[in-house]
């Protein structure tokens, strides 16, 4: 059987491009297939397409490559459709950090949760239901596959607006085989050099991970009949006084073990993409009259992340151009994508599972069927089938259906554009504690983004 035909839309995108580029290339199970990728931005489309050319050129692996700044011009007949687009993200972000901040609503991510992740919804929805509607009408048996954040918010939307077109979403925080090797390093059940985990020790292993996307959390962690999460917590605490000594600068990554640690107490259970999660939470926020341990989080750095953006591109050019040869892109580029194996897994019925964001579907006991939540999923061309989690904690459940809830109405808010149902996910989302902050937030960010929101919003 042939390789399967998938369209990029977001080609030159910071993470995803080269990582599918490579599979084509390298894997026995996508050979003879085509890669479209589409572009709006000409120059970018070209610079992929040409270093596309060059590595099928070299691995000999008859990938047919087409390539369009019009996405319908491609995407007829496709079997995967990879939505990886966005516009002057970091610019954007930061943008909505500052506006929060004045306001009183500190965010070191911007594009999940809080007034950051309610109106990065906004921004990106209505594009992602127009691309729904493309693949509805020009590649209806495809997979859309949503590598776009907020990727829960997003993934509701796609759900409940355009229930015909087959999706999921995706996030790169619990990429496996990677995630359960990284534990099973943690706590000594592997070597440090281990690269996989034996089916002997998996099938050893109970780990459960799950929650809103960039909400997740290791609830149970238990290898051969014994309970690991005591070990884990060690291992937990050592790493915030190591952190303590020496933070980092950068505000997604800094004081990331104290805060975990704090939160891994409170709860019970760790939060495995604290990096985010830090934001869910108000109580790194720094309200009330005694500050909070080790500090308020620290607001997301738009230039930094636009830095290492432009680094990266200026790197992707070098391989295009020839200045790097095609040999230390095959070595070099992040080989094993998690998009990319998914698809790999699924065309080739590989039988392997994966962290996938999905309705429930019952998985997680004491939650709704419809909760859009990201799980350890058996997945094919069947798409995902959620594996049985058990229930989650009571508090971490309230935080969890508060986060539905206020991902639920941003969805809603961005196909309606109505702004009470605004108003209501803001004043849902458990950073915004004040209504006249929030309204004031609410004023100021709609001002500052006329050129990138639809004109619904300025009716009237």
């Amino acid at each position: 059987m042939a390789g399967p035909k998938i369209t990029v839309i977001g080609a030159g995108s910071y993470f995803f491009g080269k990582p599918v580029i490579y599979t084509m290339a390298t894997s026995k199970i996508m050979a003879g297939g085509t890669l479209a990728l589409v572009d709006t931005d000409e120059k970018r489309l070209k610079t992929m397409m040409r270093l596309a050319k060059q590595v099928f050129k070299h691995t000999g692996c008859k990938t047919k490559l087409v390539g369009s700044t019009d996405r319908k011009k491609v995407m007829a007949d496709s079997d995967f459709i990879v939505l990886t687009f966005s516009k002057d993200n970091a610019y954007y972000r930061g943008l909505d950090t500052k506006i929060a901040a004045k306001h009183g609503i500190r965010m070191c991510s911007s594009d999940t949760i809080g007034p950051g992740g309610i109106f990065r919804a906004l921004r990106e929805i209505p594009h992602v239901l127009a691309m729904a509607k493309d693949t509805q009408r020009l590649a209806p048996e495809a997979w859309m596959i949503n590598f776009v954040n907020p990727a829960s918010t997003i993934g509701i939307a796609l759900n409940r607006y355009a229930p015909d077109v087959k999706s999921f979403a995706l996030c790169d925080g619990h990429h496996e085989p990677y995630c359960s090797l990284f534990y099973c390093k943690e706590v000594g059940i592997l070597p440090e050099e281990a690269e996989s985990v034996p089916p002997d020790v998996y099938n050893k292993l109970d780990l459960k991970i799950g929650g809103v996307n960039h909400c997740t959390w290791l609830v149970h962690f238990n290898y051969n009949g014994k309970d690991m999460m005591p070990i884990w917590h060690r291992n937990v605490a050592k790493r915030a006084r190591e952190d303590r000594k020496n933070p980092t600068e950068k505000s997604k990554p800094r004081y990331n073990w104290e805060y975990a640690l704090q939160l891994f107490d409170l709860y019970g259970a760790y939060p495995t993409a604290v990096s985010h999660t830090k934001e869910y939470v108000p109580f790194f926020q720094g309200y009330g009259d005694k500050p909070c341990k080790p500090e308020p989080i620290r607001l997301f750095g738009a230039d930094i992340r636009m830095r290492e953006m432009a680094d990266a591109w200026e790197m992707t050019k070098q391989y295009a151009s020839g200045k790097l040869s095609v040999r230390k892109f095959l070595k070099n580029v992040n080989r094993s994508d998690h998009a990319t194996d998914i698809i790999e897994n699924m065309w080739g019925n590989l039988g392997k599972s994966f962290y996938i964001n999905s309705p429930n579907g019952g998985a997680v006991k004491n939650l709704p069927n419809d909760a859009f939540l990201e799980l350890r999923c058996d997945i094919d061309m069947q798409g995902p089938r959620p594996q049985p989690f058990g229930t989650f904690p009571i508090g971490l459940r309230g935080l969890q259906q508060q986060t539905l809830d206020t991902h639920q109405l941003t969805a809603e808010a961005a196909v309606t554009g109505d702004i009470k149902t605004l108003r209501r996910a803001m004043l849902t989302d458990q950073l915004c504690n004040n209504i006249v902050d929030a309204d004031a937030c609410i004023k100021d960010m709609l001002e500052a983004e006329r050129d990138v929101l639809p004109k619904y919003w300025y009716k009237g």
